[in-house]
């Protein structure tokens, strides 16, 4: 259930980026008729909807969601926790990704930043003057 939950949740992102895009295009064809009234003019779809890559983007998406919904299955304890896990799959794997324990396991060097500039301490030699 956990893997259809996190499928779900990346469902509901590209529908709603679907949605952002034919907005833009209906706020697009608005313009042009209050701009003209030549019907020739208006913009057509194609230009704010690709589906080729907007298909491919949709799978990449619902996998990611799948596979993210697999992983923190453990810790996830419902339904819609698992949605929102599925919906925010990239940014979590990209962090799980870049984690040390992470990449000490698959053999990569530590890129982030380091631990006291993480926690937002000043790194040596910069003073902090406190008002």
């Amino acid at each position: 259930m956990s893997i259809t939950y996190g499928a779900l949740g990346g469902l509901v992102v590209e529908i709603v980026v679907l949605y952002g895009r034919i907005a833009a295009w209906q706020t697009a064809r608005h313009r042009a008729l209050a701009g003209n009234k030549r019907r020739k003019q208006l913009p057509r779809l194609d230009k704010y909807v690709d589906p080729p890559s907007d298909v491919l983007a949709a799978v990449t998406r619902l996998s990611l969601g799948a596979v993210a919904g697999w992983i923190f299955s453990p810790q996830l304890t419902g339904a819609l926790a698992t949605v929102a896990v599925g919906a925010t799959a990239p940014a979590l794997l990209r962090q799980l990704g870049s984690a040390r324990t992470v990449q000490a396991v698959f053999g990569g060097g530590y890129s982030g930043p380091e631990p006291a500039e993480h926690l937002g301490v000043p790194p040596d030699g910069v003073e902090v003057i406190e008002s």
